[in-house]
């Protein structure tokens, strides 16, 4: 479990973000915003209070009142202007036309909406239940979920081991919205320049905001949202600061933007990130269990000559705690089995036909050895301990 200064540090990272952000919120005439994000840094300080004894404690609880002060003077003071409906909207809060600042065009373009369905995804039913409760049905069913005040969720994490097919997951839930997918690395968002991260982005999120519904969907979101350590700066800062403050937004969103994340390693996320309305949906992708492992060798197999008695069940427990890609990459070692036997009994003048035999599959399990790591493993189950996430025996 995490100690007292785990707790502190991640406090102090959640006061830090907030405040950050709710400076740039403040700066962009966003005052509901800025009133939000400086209370949630006075409370991450009270948190920190509360952990805390002494002069330390004293001065946490005073830059607290100080922070709380400066919300409720700025809720006093800043009165909306009447005549602000009438002003072209500002670079910082785009007009929704693909530019940035009136001049410069938008980088952001979408891949459309994918082709990638839930059938594409094997097994996972209780995960494919979940995302349509959370995310796919309150698009489908806006009035329904209005009138029972059921919470979807724009905001979600998927995380799970490596090769579990997160991406896929992501690419079909866009499908099943029938939304155009804006898919996120790290390399699109970084830049040496100074203010060249957080337009990106702004831009990103602009472009979003073209469509009725669209999906943002972050790939290896460690990378970006990184816990940053007490005294970082730089672009990871940028990331998370322009994230918060694009993410606390939402609400003002005449359209319906889902933000997707996938990650491998969600201990590695800054905590700021996983508040109430921003990604406060985990959902936790398995490793293909029995029944999943033989759909996905049958699927890979397709029309592919196999031996009519070959056992799949037993193949199957060989695969255990083996990830997707690899039981693919197991098939395929198999099929090329096969596939060089046809070839000899050609070269030879015979019949080129040869079935993937159950030898074959054996033998390429053998010699492909499952690419999960059980550190990753140990670290998941720590996670999932400490944030209260149950997960199931055979990960």
């Amino acid at each position: 479990m995490m100690d007292n200064s785990g707790r502190i540090n991640r406090y102090f990272n959640d006061y830090k973000a907030d405040f950050e952000a709710a400076r740039i919120a403040e700066k962009r005439n966003n005052i509901e915003g800025a009133c939000k994000l400086y209370r949630n840094a006075a409370l991450a300080l009270c948190k920190m209070a509360e952990l805390e004894t002494g002069e330390t404690k004293r001065q946490r609880i005073m830059h607290a009142e100080e922070i709380k002060a400066i919300a409720d003077n700025l809720a006093k003071a800043k009165a909306p202007n009447p005549r602000q409906s009438d002003r072209a909207p500002s670079p910082d809060q785009g007009g929704g036309n693909g530019k940035t600042g009136g001049t410069e065009e938008n980088i952001w373009k979408s891949e459309g909406i994918p082709e990638t369905s839930f059938d594409d995804v094997i097994g996972m039913e209780d995960v494919k239940q979940l995302i349509r409760t959370r995310v796919i049905d309150q698009i489908r069913y806006p009035e329904l979920y209005s009138q029972y005040e059921v919470k979807g969720g724009t905001g979600i994490l998927l995380f799970g081991l490596p090769g579990t097919g997160k991406t896929t997951i992501a690419r079909a839930i866009a499908h099943e919205m029938n939304a155009p997918i804006y898919t996120v690395q790290l390399s699109d968002v970084l830049s040496k320049w100074v203010g060249e991260t957080e337009k990106r982005i702004s831009q990103l999120f602009e472009a979003a905001r073209s469509t009725p519904v669209s999906l943002i969907f972050f790939d290896d979101f460690d990378a970006l949202g990184k816990m940053r350590q007490n005294e970082g700066t730089g672009h990871g800062n940028q990331v998370i600061v322009e994230l918060i403050n694009q993410m606390d937004g939402f609400r003002r969103n005449k359209n319906t933007i889902v933000l997707l994340a996938a990650t491998n390693r969600p201990w590695m996320i800054d905590s700021a990130l996983m508040r109430p309305g921003r990604f406060e949906h985990h959902i936790y992708v398995p490793l293909a269990n029995h029944d999943a492992r033989i759909m996905l060798m049958k699927k890979v197999l397709g029309n592919v000559p196999t031996d009519p008695d070959i056992d799949l069940d037993q193949i199957s427990d060989l695969l255990k705690g083996y990830n997707g890609a690899d039981i693919v990459s197991v098939v395929n070692g198999a099929k090329v089995a096969a596939l060089q036997r046809a070839k000899a009994l050609i070269e030879r003048g015979e019949d080129g036909m040869s079935r993937v035999s159950y030898d074959d599959m054996v033998q390429a399990a053998k010699g492909h050895k499952s690419s999960v790591n059980p550190g990753d493993i140990a670290e998941m189950r720590r996670y999932a301990e400490e944030n209260g996430i149950e997960l199931p025996e055979e990960m």
